[in-house]
């Protein structure tokens, strides 16, 4: 298999079980008399067994808890990898927000024009 195509698959399935790890520690974060995690937290411990095993089906390593470390960390070095696009996109928006002229205000004229303000 092309190594790359490894890589990014390693990638999205390091990521999804991240996530759904994730997803797990607010359902048991946010419980209440009137919530019923059961079907969200089966269907995120779904997802981290399925990336879990296909982490391990394409590194070629049994599927145990160092395979499921493996793809948690994977995940992790994933989402370090989109930080420097992240933060090149936020800075762009805040640049953009910043230089911009802000439109008249038809108020502000209006109390400007207004007989004994000072």
């Amino acid at each position: 298999m092309n190594p790359n195509l490894e890589l990014a698959i390693s990638a999205f399935a390091g990521s999804a079980a991240l996530t759904s790890l994730f997803v797990i520690l607010t359902l048991i974060g946010t419980l209440n008399p009137y919530h019923r995690p059961a079907i969200p937290m089966l269907g995120a411990s779904f997802v981290i067994f399925a990336s879990t095993y296909l982490f391990a089906h394409i590194v070629g390593i049994p599927a145990n808890s160092i395979a499921l470390r493996l793809t948690m960390s994977e995940g992790v070095l994933a989402l370090l990898d989109i930080i420097p696009i992240a933060f090149l996109l936020c800075t762009f928006m805040f640049l953009q927000a910043s230089l911009r002229k802000r439109p008249e205000d038809p108020l502000l004229a209006l109390l400007e024009s207004e007989p004994g303000s000072e």
